[in-house]
């Protein structure tokens, strides 16, 4: 039903969000990444400035308040992933090309005014999770221009096995490959990825004291993580086949 839907769908409304909600929950479970959330879950219309450290962050996004995407320009060729992300409207940044992302960040401002949620990696790349680069301050003058709340986000990936460890098999830097990365995540131990909504900061400060504050206020966040901050299940469910290697990899090791 759903892969009929998007292979026609292009109108963006509420039915094709709720689509891409289900479908991102289904892929997480298929992967074996559980989502534990703390912090006020975000009302449209606002923007979401995470931090960014896979592709998955937008499968994680889209499952707990799906919206539309501001993503790299090289997104839009991947298969699956590429295909849905341009059919659910996802705004396409090529990062040679100023001129360019600056009217692509002007139409991703409708999404705003039209009173639904926007995500943004203001990195403008990918890190191994365990800080936080540099924000860019121009996807942020969506939000100024609209009008809206900016929303920080923290992502943190960690094994289930290792309780409080950064995971190191999610990130997605480097030369990795799509099918690559796909592979050695399936093949992984469990995993959780732990989100963290922050509080709304005002568009009035202006686009580079957002992207300052939302910077420090999302390392601050990462920080408390790895110190053990407490959070709630949005989800608590496993994976049975993880659960066959988790119990396959403590039998070896107790041996």
């Amino acid at each position: 039903m759903s892969w009929w839907y998007y292979g026609r769908r292009v109108e963006i409304d509420g039915s094709a969000l709720a689509v891409f909600r289900w479908w991102c929950g289904v892929a997480l479970r298929i992967l074996g990444i559980r989502l534990r959330v703390a912090g006020t879950l975000p009302m449209a219309p606002t923007m979401l400035a995470a931090n960014h450290v896979s592709y998955l962050d937008i499968l994680a996004l889209a499952a707990i308040r799906p919206g539309q995407f501001v993503a790299k320009k090289e997104m839009e060729s991947w298969p699956l992933f590429g295909r849905l992300a341009h059919r659910l409207g996802t705004f396409f940044i090529d990062r040679g090309d100023a001129r360019a992302s600056q009217r692509v960040l002007k139409e991703a401002a409708e999404v705003l005014r039209d009173g639904r949620i926007l995500s943004i990696f203001p990195e403008g790349t990918t890190s191994d999770g365990t800080d936080v680069g540099d924000f860019f301050a121009a996807p942020f003058e969506t939000a100024v221009s609209a009008g809206s709340m900016v929303v920080p986000v923290t992502l943190r990936y960690e094994d289930v096995l290792r309780p409080g460890h950064a995971d190191q098999v999610c990130p997605f830097i480097g030369d990795d490959t799509l099918a690559g990365h796909l592979w050695r995540l399936t093949a992984s131990a469990p995993l959780t990825l732990r989100i963290h909504f922050g509080s709304p900061l005002s568009p009035q400060l202006g686009r580079r004291e957002l992207a300052k504050e939302t910077q420090r206020l999302i390392r601050e966040s990462l920080q408390r993580m790895e110190e053990g901050a407490a959070v709630t299940y949005l989800d608590p469910y496993r994976h049975r086949l993880r659960d066959a290697w988790e119990a396959w990899r403590h039998g070896s090791q107790s041996r």
